[in-house]
């Protein structure tokens, strides 16, 4: 069980989280929804120390990580249990497909090349990009490129998967590959926490959608509680806003 407690975080006057309170349990995938610059990539960043919370700690398996002041080793330790899926994709240029995998497996756990390169492999077979294995990122498209950095976050075999926005950087037509792939680990039963504006996919694809506005969780639910059934009124104008821009997008 993973449990966020109190977690707080302000840019000068600029409230983001203010006091968020979320308990997960494993095989959880919660969906995050809300406006933008409401706070939902912050959270993320805050859980993986991407960014420093003001206040507030996160506990995994029993372990406490607090807002004060952490070691080095107490981030990477946190960054180990915490793998984190960016919007942008965040690969190393110079290294093939392959390489990025195996990168962290042998920085940062200190795994042998034989050990990393089999995990690598086994990775990237799981996300469909065996085919790739050597290809350089520039001569890979942008739902290869992503679908390649979930990967690598797999690889590390986090206990929790943080995933921001993973296809807001891709063609319209490069979305579906992502989510599918996205699709099939949460199948598998990983924990994981997903950022993202695609609706009807967090609908499908979550156990749990959390709808934060203004630094606040103001509903947590299961998909049709907060879709069909808000309790919120914030969160029935959002939810009919939404519905409204797809349905003008299919008219168009």
């Amino acid at each position: 069980m993973i449990e966020i407690k109190d977690m707080k975080k302000q840019f000068h006057d600029n409230v983001v989280l203010d006091g968020i309170d979320l308990t997960i349990h494993k095989g959880d995938v919660i969906g995050i929804i809300g406006p933008s610059g409401t706070g939902k990539s912050t959270l993320l960043r805050c859980i993986n120390r991407l960014e420093v919370p003001d206040e507030g700690s996160i506990t995994i398996d029993g372990h406490t990580y607090t807002s004060k002041a952490m070691k080095s080793r107490e981030v990477i330790e946190l960054r180990k249990q915490t793998g984190m899926v960016f919007q942008r994709f965040h690969l190393f240029e110079k290294k093939t497909a392959l390489e990025n995998v195996m990168e962290g497996l042998i920085v940062v756990q200190k795994k042998s090349r034989e050990e990393a390169r089999q995990i690598a492999f086994e990775e990237l077979e799981r996300v469909g990009m065996l085919p790739w294995i050597n290809h350089y990122p520039k001569h890979l498209s942008g739902g290869q490129q992503q679908r390649v950095a979930i990967a690598r976050a797999l690889a590390m075999k986090p206990k929790l998967l943080l995933l921001d926005e993973p296809t807001s950087a891709l063609d319209p037509e490069l979305v579906g590959e992502v989510l599918d792939t996205i699709r099939n680990i949460a199948k598998s039963g990983y924990t994981m926490l997903l950022v993202s504006h695609e609706m009807e996919f967090v609908r499908k694809v979550s156990n749990r959608v959390i709808f934060l506005d203004n630094g606040h969780i103001l509903e947590d639910g299961t998909p049709r509680e907060v879709f069909e059934h808000p309790k919120n009124e914030r969160t029935r104008e959002f939810i009919t806003k939404m519905n409204r821009l797809v349905e003008a997008d299919y008219v168009i």
